[in-house]
């Protein structure tokens, strides 16, 4: 099942080939703030790291929605893209943010870090 987030990155890939939207990176930057609970300076480094100069933005963006997915506890664990240094990242995150996370979402994702033996 597709998560909301990689729905909306669908329709901003549809839309931008089809001349309806012209700043790509504002859209998905957009669609990240409100999919994430997070701090917007935590957003923009998120994005950053993940879309910021790529060549290929849409392909970034689908490892975009990978972390979207783990912060939103929909992480799809039977087809897990994320390279060992995605997922230390985003431990880092946890490390930094954890104060104004949610304490179900932090064990979420430390139980999956823990199980690829990363913490």
């Amino acid at each position: 099942m597709e998560s909301p987030f990689y729905r909306g990155l669908k329709k901003i890939k549809k839309n931008h080939f089809a001349g309806k939207v012209n700043d790509v990176e504002a859209e998905i930057k957009e669609m990240l703030y409100r999919n994430l609970n997070l701090d917007d300076s935590v957003c923009d480094d998120i994005f950053f790291r993940y879309c910021s100069e790529k060549e290929n933005l849409f392909d970034s963006a689908e490892i975009l929605a990978d972390i979207v997915d783990l912060f939103n506890r929909q992480y799809d664990e039977d087809t897990d893209p994320l390279t060992e240094e995605d997922w230390i990242y985003v431990r880092n995150i946890v490390d930094a943010s954890a104060e104004e996370m949610d304490m179900d979402v932090i064990t979420y994702i430390m139980r999956l870090i823990v199980d690829r033996g990363l913490y």
